[in-house]
């Protein structure tokens, strides 16, 4: 197909030189770990417009667990490529590198979708076998504008949207998808999640990516506290050094045997322990992506983000505060907690008041606590 004989975007499937449905798509969405959540509903939609279609997943291996999840999904190619980057001269990552791309170009695909669209996704994308590839515009490749000359077809990121709701409207112009209907993460199946009866503990989801998106460590302690008195045990996740030192210092600032490092294990692993908790607690991370599309009732606290990224398959659970600068203090942490627990179910709508004088809802970095 010559670019005169092109479609345009939205595609209608058998017109244009295109098949009347498209029989398997590569999709592209190498990191990070809520941009992969964030994806799911737009598989689900997919799945549902046509069944039968083969969907695999090209994904960095360090998050290969959350495609894996979702039942559309054919294969997925597990890209070692945080680990080459980090040691280039580890030779078995290179051989597994090289493994992935043989086993991808081996296929054949309809089309080629590339929801990220920055450079090393676009040469992802570039190396697969298709007539069709198509990415954002030069504008909504994440600051690396190249990476859309690997696209046949360019989609612009409407403005205000993001997250999972952009990844819907992108696909229904590429698939011609009902964004209609509600949000389906699809990854639920999986696991378990513990008796609303008696719910167990809290996850605090206090590490980010980036230490803008932080959260104080004494409102994490000032909330915990109250948790606590609610009789839920703590649990906190790490992922590095820094994560695990915060974590043991807030600890150690409870009552002994009410809070605990998670053990740290794969995605998967960290997916069954967010599908028991009874709340999850967490700043802008991939954590609580996931928590929420487990649908666990969930508190999300925005720093520097807004909360315009996070789109909840349950919104009646989950609540979100401050963002874009303003920080959410722990009171109001607090009666979000109470509030998501209540919608769940888990806690009765008779909790004690959290506080007999008037609190301040968030706060500007710098602002004393």
């Amino acid at each position: 197909m010559t670019r005169t004989q092109l479609p345009r975007l939205p595609l209608r499937w058998g017109q244009a030189g295109l098949p009347q449905a498209p029989r398997s798509l590569l999709l592209v969405q190498i990191s990070a770990m809520g941009d992969q959540v964030q994806t799911l509903p737009a598989v689900s939609d997919i799945a549902a417009r046509w069944p039968g279609i083969a969907i695999d997943w090209a994904v960095d291996a360090r998050f290969a667990d959350i495609p894996r999840l979702h039942p559309a999904v054919r294969r997925v190619f597990a890209l070692p490529l945080k680990a080459v980057q980090n040691a280039p001269a580890n030779a078995g990552a290179w051989r597994e590198l090289l493994a992935q791309f043989r086993a991808l170009r081996a296929q054949t695909y309809d089309l080629v979708w590339d929801p990220h669209s920055v450079l090393k996704s676009a040469i992802v994308a570039r190396l697969a076998k298709s007539p069709l590839r198509v990415g954002y515009s030069a504008p909504d490749c994440g600051g690396e504008p190249l990476a859309a000359r690997a696209y046949h077809l360019h989609f612009s990121r409407p403005p205000g949207i993001h997250g999972t709701e952009g990844r819907r409207l992108f696909a229904r112009a590429v698939l011609d998808t009902d964004t209609s209907r509600p949000a389906d993460y699809a990854i639920r199946h999986a696991f378990s999640a513990s008796s609303p009866e008696r719910p167990a503990y809290a996850v605090l989801a206090h590490g980010a990516s980036k230490p803008e998106k932080l959260w104080p460590v004494e409102h994490w302690r000032a909330l915990g506290e109250r948790l606590i008195a609610q009789d839920l045990q703590l649990v906190l996740p790490w992922g590095n050094a820094a994560e695990r030192d915060r974590a043991e210092r807030l600890i150690a600032a409870w009552p002994a045997g009410r809070a605990r490092l998670a053990d740290r294990g794969s995605v998967t692993d960290m997916a069954h322990l967010l599908a028991g908790a009874a709340l999850v607690v967490g700043v802008d991370t991939g954590f609580s992506h996931l928590a929420a599309a487990l649908r666990r009732p969930l508190v999300m606290l925005f720093t520097s983000t807004g909360a315009e990224l996070f789109t909840p398959e349950d919104p009646a659970i989950s609540r979100t505060l401050g963002g874009n600068g303003v920080v959410p203090r722990p009171d109001a942490a607090w009666l979000a907690a109470q509030q998501a627990l209540a919608a769940a179910g888990m806690r009765g709508p008779d909790v004690p008041a959290f506080s007999s004088t008037p609190a301040r809802i968030c706060e500007r970095p710098g602002s004393a606590p």
